[in-house]
């Protein structure tokens, strides 16, 4: 029943499972290798789509399975519950927890530091879509700046998805 819940393309199949084929790690590793992230860097989203365990989510984040856990009673990630309350982490949740990461290790900022960066991305994402979406208003030049001005904003955090 959880196998149906795993919307994995056929070459990354193996990635199901808890432990990584040697190809496929070795592939993970040079991916994560070849990322040397600037503070003003995006963070660059995943190939792989689908729902996957806490064990494949970790490894797609860099990060422990156990930072998961914490991160989720925490309220930063929230991932879906199968029937037998495995977490389930999305593609958004992955991009997410690498924000976190991002925001944690190279911007020092403490979980709750993280939460409120978290926050403000999330009510500067509503403001954007506003913008750009309100036929109403009345300066369309400068609700184009506002988004402009925001979307940096957002960009300099790596938050450039639509997770809210």
């Amino acid at each position: 029943m959880l196998a149906d819940l795993y919307e994995i393309s056929a070459s990354e199949s193996a990635v199901r499972s808890t432990s990584f084929a040697k190809p496929q790690q070795k592939a993970l590793d040079n991916h994560h290798a070849n990322q040397d992230y600037d503070v003003n860097d995006r963070i660059q989203t995943s190939t792989i789509t689908g729902v996957y365990v806490i064990s494949v989510a970790a490894r797609l984040a860099d990060m422990h399975p156990q930072t998961l856990r914490k991160y989720d009673k925490e309220g930063l990630v929230s991932p879906q519950r199968s029937q037998g309350s495995r977490r389930l982490y999305s593609d958004s949740d992955v991009e997410r927890l690498r924000v976190i990461r991002r925001l944690a290790d190279e911007l020092g900022l403490n979980l709750n530091g993280v939460s409120l960066v978290l926050d403000l991305v999330r009510s500067l994402t509503d403001v954007v879509l506003l913008l750009e979406t309100n036929s109403e208003v009345a300066d369309k030049r400068a609700a184009k700046v506002a988004s402009d001005e925001i979307r940096q904003i957002l960009g300099y955090v790596g938050a450039d998805w639509p997770y809210a």
